[in-house]
């Protein structure tokens, strides 16, 4: 038989966790047609003498909801080895949406996920309503593989317009969320997400509409996706509510599901919890009926930010109060000696020492990149040493510099994932998930693209905390088995040909650079991956050497059980 594409000589890591082997693959159609000694013609021959053959990397925890109607190759995921994206993260997505709504869930999705509002308002091709139709709107249009879950906070908004900010829902409103749900789920959505973040709020300051529901609602809402017996249901920031009121275990027991939520870290800041919490994990996932799944990021905490846009702060009213103002008025604000006494006083008081706000440790906020040239001496310095060196207080240091700089300066938070002892037994453990990319947001502040590349490299070339049969079956099998990704994952026979061929010893990033593509020249960060001359997808090269060859051989990822969950699937 003659192959459509013909990858010879390469080692094949499968991503089933089984041994690499030395073999060739035969690609008709989309899909794996053979593996072993092949000596039948191909319209394309790839050499992959001395390189890793793998499946293409399932990076389940992105923002691509709007950036995938104007950038079918969702970069800079691809760059990277992805070959599938899943999107719908946190309770938000730009479907279904009422006529008037778009402004809404725009900027929802611009103030939680740091994506400019003008970007999403301007760029997206909006005219679709349902969730059916958004998908429908991709068909055929697509580089990557996309798959999404539909959003809670979209959801309510849908059912209960402007009060799903600010009261729980009705009986009858709970019914017609689920209705919603399952329209989505039956054209094709992958699953629920819903979001526990306090800080998460949209351009009004209003809070999320999931955050508004009752845990009630949640579970109501979870068990619509047992009656269809299919979807997964990922969480945004509930680890709290987890670890004391398991609300994550009562989605999962309540939607006989699968639920993922934010997330499971090594902090310096508590230096135990992650203790505490694989053995919440091993107590909860032991009841038999329940699969909770914490994500973990293995790339460093290191979050970067700029005072203009850092939501961190908002767990402190003064504080929150001000990021949510104007650039000038920050500026006026952070200028008052009396403002900043208050400021210090709620750094003081604040009791939420962790991640998920300022933890008022200096010595872990590190100037990254100075605005101004004569500034330049400072790159690298945390905010404590620079306090010691000018004999000022920490907070009158940090919010000089961002004055002076008109709060251009970037800044990063250092005080996680840095312990390779924590990190490789998080990494190892049976019921972590690892990703967590965010990739499509905070666009000006990080580029969690790579996150499989860092992984693949760091932990487990360098640091040797697995094999890499292992760390490929954590990238691509087990992300497509819990999120129901039919056909994906895997090197088999009859599997989709999503697969990337890289030279495991050269893996590595580039450096961070600063790219003005987004609509409207907007800016974002760029990285991109050495060491991968191939990322397949559905049996088309669509980067070669770092370079788009112009294919466009991406599917709409559905959930297994929509009859028409991957149109090309068969």
């Amino acid at each position: 038989m003659k192959f459509d594409l013909l990858i010879k000589n390469g080692t094949i890591v499968d991503g089933t966790g089984k041994a690499a082997y030395i073999a060739d693959i035969g690609i008709i159609g989309g899909l794996i047609a053979d593996i072993g000694n092949l000596d039948s013609s191909a319209d394309r021959v790839i050499d992959a003498t001395n390189h890793t053959v793998a499946p293409g990397f399932i990076d389940h925890h992105t923002h691509y909801d709007g950036q995938v109607t104007f950038d079918p190759l969702c970069t800079f995921s691809c760059f990277n080895g992805v070959t599938t994206v899943v999107s719908g993260n946190c309770s938000l997505t730009l479907a279904p949406v009422r006529p008037g709504d778009e402004t809404a869930l725009a900027g929802m999705l611009a103030k939680v996920e740091a994506i400019p509002y003008d970007v999403l308002i301007n760029g997206v091709p909006w005219g679709w309503s349902t969730f059916g139709e958004y998908l429908e709107s991709l068909d055929n249009k697509l580089g990557i593989n996309y798959g999404v879950m539909v959003g809670h906070s979209a959801i309510r908004r849908w059912v209960m317009g402007e009060e799903s900010h600010d009261r729980t829902a009705t009986g009858e409103e709970i019914e017609a969320i689920q209705d919603a749900i399952r329209e989505s789920i039956e054209a094709g959505a992958l699953g629920i997400s819903f979001d526990r973040n306090p800080r998460h709020v949209g351009l009004d300051g209003r809070p999320l509409p999931s955050n508004v529901a009752s845990l009630d609602e949640l579970y109501s809402v979870a068990s619509t996706l047992k009656e269809l017996d299919t979807g997964v249901i990922q969480v945004g920031d509930p680890l709290g509510q987890e670890l004391s009121d398991e609300i994550c275990t009562k989605i999962s027991e309540s939607s006989g599901r699968p639920v993922t939520y934010l997330s499971i870290v090594q902090s310096v800041l508590e230096p135990k919890q992650w203790k505490k919490h694989l053995s919440h994990l091993e107590d909860v996932n032991s009841r038999g009926n329940v699969k909770v799944y914490p994500q973990i990021n293995p790339r460093p905490g290191l979050r970067f930010f700029q005072m203009n846009s850092a939501e961190f702060f908002n767990l402190m009213p003064t504080w929150k109060s001000i990021m949510n103002s104007t650039d000038e008025e920050k500026i006026s604000a952070f200028s008052e000696r009396k403002t900043r006494i208050q400021l210090a006083k709620e750094i003081e008081e604040n009791n939420n020492k962790t991640a998920l706000g300022f933890s008022g440790r200096w010595d872990h906020v590190v100037i990254v990149k100075p605005a101004l040239q004569s500034n330049a001496i400072l790159t690298g310095k945390t905010i404590q040493e620079l306090a010691l060196e000018q004999s000022k207080d920490p907070l009158d240091v940090f919010l000089d510099l961002s004055i002076e700089e008109q709060l251009k300066t970037w800044f990063a938070r250092n005080q996680q994932n840095n312990d390779d002892d924590a990190m490789s037994e998080i990494l190892n453990h049976p019921h972590t998930l690892i990703g967590l990319s965010d990739s499509g947001a905070h666009v000006v502040r990080e580029g969690g693209y790579g996150y499989g590349v860092y992984f693949l490299s760091h932990w487990v070339r360098t640091k040797k905390i697995m094999s890499i049969e292992e760390g490929v079956r954590q990238l691509t099998s087990i992300p497509a088995d819990i999120f129901g990704v039919v056909g994906r994952g895997r090197i088999q026979i009859g599997s989709k040909a999503d697969i990337i061929v890289f030279d495991y010893e050269a893996l590595s990033l580039n450096e961070s650079e600063e790219s003005y593509d987004l609509p409207g020249n907007a800016m974002r960060l760029k990285q991109t991956a050495r060491g991968i001359p191939y990322t397949i997808v559905n049996g088309e090269v669509l980067i070669e050497n770092g370079e788009h060859t112009g294919a466009l051989p991406g599917h709409v990822v559905r959930n297994d059980a929509c009859l028409t969950y991957d149109k090309a699937f068969s």
